[in-house]
Order: structure tokens, then C-alpha cells, then sequence
């Protein structure tokens, strides 16, 4: 029988929190889950598979005996008690991207074979952003089957990367402009509902400009600076409550054949719609595993080159989820065989 791994998972009261509680419940091996949050969240019930499991305060204590801490809360609580986790033995993922600029932290992404190899000791792994993961992964593909490739995108960026803040402000000010009232803005410090915008408020809690930035600097950890290099983006922040979608204008060699290209994008996490399916949607890809895509050809791109535009759609949150897993699981294996 697979040995459990034992997690705590701190911000487990959150929007990310609550998604690695029901992954790593529906997964196997069986996960020993310990939650822990801010005072005031503990004391709280999560539904935790058959069971529900009470949100505990942060103390150094409740990282002993831990296999791996989930850091799913906000940046500063990342900050305060990592060094509590690692006192304690415990790998840690950080889904907050805290602890990028800390010496020895990886950026990684087991679902990409490219960029540089990540030291098998590494204890302190940043999950790398969904967006660079998704990016990564068609650019990394299409890479390999056809070596000349560039991806331009567009990523729409929806309310939910805020976590409950940014979709509860989504919905407030959807709600408040039916109604003429006046916009709650802070968190956006901007209208986004009903609006595309490429930057917001100067006092909004994020900042389009350091978002494109963490994943640019992704893309080139977990893809590599060749590839990396190879995919132009903008960054939209789209009225949309759930998931990233994106639409990527990928230029391949002249002789590239559509069938070519869909057989190098589908399979395990991908799916490639067929042409009597409908394309993926922010709404029909909520609690889906994995990407989406649907493929069609440019055919007015020039001689030397062929051009195909691809739709993408991925649950940014489940994605975030599944992905720092697989950063602990290949984590823990890298500690335990190097032992």
C-alpha cells in the first residue's frame, strides 16, 4: 500500500485553498490534509472528502510531521511562516509567488520537458503561474514536432486570479452599474465589469505590468530562454468571473500540416476539439482537468511561413491546483531518492 503524504495547506479558507483540499481528497495516493489560515478563519469547517475538517491556527507546530505545506494565502502570509515549514522538515510549494527572489527557490512546472533542470534538493518550490504553464506547454509542444515556432497571445485575465476578493468585487459592480449605483473599486480601483482593460487603477491591489512581468519570468524558467523568448502576450483583464482563456496566432514552417499540429498539441493534459465539437468557453471549461483547445487555420498568413489560431481555455484556478500538486509529488520523490 502507497505511503499518505501529510499536507497542510495554509490558506485553506481561500478560493486556491479550498480547490487543493478537493484535489488532493479525489487523488491517490490518500493525502493526511491539516488546514490552517488566519485567526480569523480558524475555528472554520471545509468539506474535506467524507469529512470536514476543522481550519487550525498558524503555529510553527502545526508543520511537524508534515510531507509537504501548500502556501495558497496571500504573499505576506507566505512570507512570515515559510521558514516555520522548512524548520520543520517540510517541502514547500508556494502557489503566492512569495518566494521567488529567495535564494535556492525553484520556479517550476513537472508538466514541461524544457527550460533548465531544477536541482534535485530543492525544498522550496514556487508552483509556477497558470498563464506560463499554459503558454509553456502548447510552445514547448509545437517546439519539439515543428523547431521553428512563434506564438503571439492575447490572455484574458478573469476575476478569480484575486481570489474571492476580485470575483466579489466583479460581481458587486456588475450588479451596481443594472442598477445605476455607484462601483466598489477596491480591488481593481477601475470599472471591469462589462469593460476590457489592459491596466488598472493606481491604487488597485494588483498591477497588470507585475503580472505580465512574474509570467514572463516563468515562461523562461519553466520553458527556457530560447522558447520563452518566442511567445509575445498582452495581458487583458477580461469581465469573467472563471478561468484564463487566450487567443495565440502560432506562426510554423510553410510545409506545416493542420493534422501535424493537432497531433502534437493533444493528449494527456490537452485536448484538441474537433470540428463537430464547440469551442471551448471561460463557462464550459469550469472544473475541467486540463486545457482546451480549438485549432484553425490562418489562411491568408504568408508563403514562408503558416500560420494557425488557437483557443485556449483552462479552470485557472483546478489548473493552479493539479500543478503545485505535481510540484510536491516530484519534489518529495527528488528528497526521498536522494536520501
Amino acid at each position: 500500500m502507497a505511503t499518505r503524504l501529510r499536507a497542510v495547506i495554509v490558506g485553506a479558507s481561500t478560493l486556491l485553498g479550498k480547490e487543493l483540499i478537493d484535489e488532493l481528497n479525489s487523488s491517490h495516493p490518500e493525502w493526511d490534509l491539516r488546514l490552517a489560515d488566519t485567526p480569523d478563519s480558524s475555528g472554520q469547517l471545509i468539506a474535506g472528502g467524507d469529512e470536514a475538517l476543522v481550519i487550525q491556527p498558524l503555529t510553527p507546530e502545526i508543520f511537524e510531521t508534515c510531507d509537504i505545506a501548500f502556501f495558497a494565502g496571500d504573499p505576506q502570509m507566505t512570507r512570515a511562516h515559510w521558514h516555520e515549514a522548512r524548520s520543520a522538515g517540510a517541502i514547500v510549494v508556494d502557489l503566492t509567488f512569495a518566494l521567488q527572489d529567495e535564494p535556492g527557490v525553484v520556479i517550476r512546472s513537472p508538466w514541461i520537458n524544457a527550460g533548465a533542470t531544477p536541482t534535485s534538493s530543492a525544498a522550496v518550490v514556487v508552483s509556477a503561474h497558470p498563464a506560463a504553464v499554459m503558454l509553456g506547454i502548447v510552445a514547448s509542444r509545437l517546439s519539439a514536432a515543428f523547431k521553428d515556432v512563434h506564438l503571439a497571445a492575447t490572455v484574458l485575465e478573469p476575476a478569480s486570479q484575486q481570489g474571492s476578493r476580485g470575483l466579489d468585487e466583479m460581481h458587486q459592480q456588475t450588479v451596481n452599474l443594472l442598477a445605476f449605483h455607484s462601483l466598489p473599486q477596491e480591488v481593481y480601483d477601475a470599472q471591469v465589469a462589462f469593460n476590457l482593460r489592459i491596466s488598472v487603477g493606481e491604487s488597485a491591489r494588483l498591477d497588470m505590468t507585475q503580472i505580465s512581468s512574474t509570467i514572463r519570468r516563468h515562461l523562461k524558467a519553466i520553458a527556457g530562454d530560447s522558447l520563452a523568448s518566442a511567445i509575445s502576450f498582452q495581458l487583458v483583464q477580461a469581465p469573467v468571473f472563471h478561468a484564463y482563456t487566450m487567443s495565440v496566432y502560432a506562426q510554423l514552417p510553410a510545409d506545416t500540416d493542420a493534422s501535424a499540429v493537432g497531433h502534437a498539441l493533444h493528449g494527456g493534459l490537452v485536448h484538441l476539439a474537433n470540428p463537430r465539437e464547440a469551442a471551448p468557453t471561460n463557462q464550459s471549461i469550469v472544473e475541467e482537468q486540463g486545457i482546451a483547445i480549438a485549432l484553425n487555420l490562418d489562411t491568408a498568413s504568408a508563403e514562408h511561413i503558416r500560420g494557425f489560431w488557437l483557443w485556449m481555455a483552462a479552470d485557472n484556478v483546478k489548473l493552479t491546483a493539479r500543478h503545485a500538486i505535481a510540484c510536491g509529488e516530484l519534489a518529495k520523490s527528488h528528497t526521498v531518492n536522494s536520501q
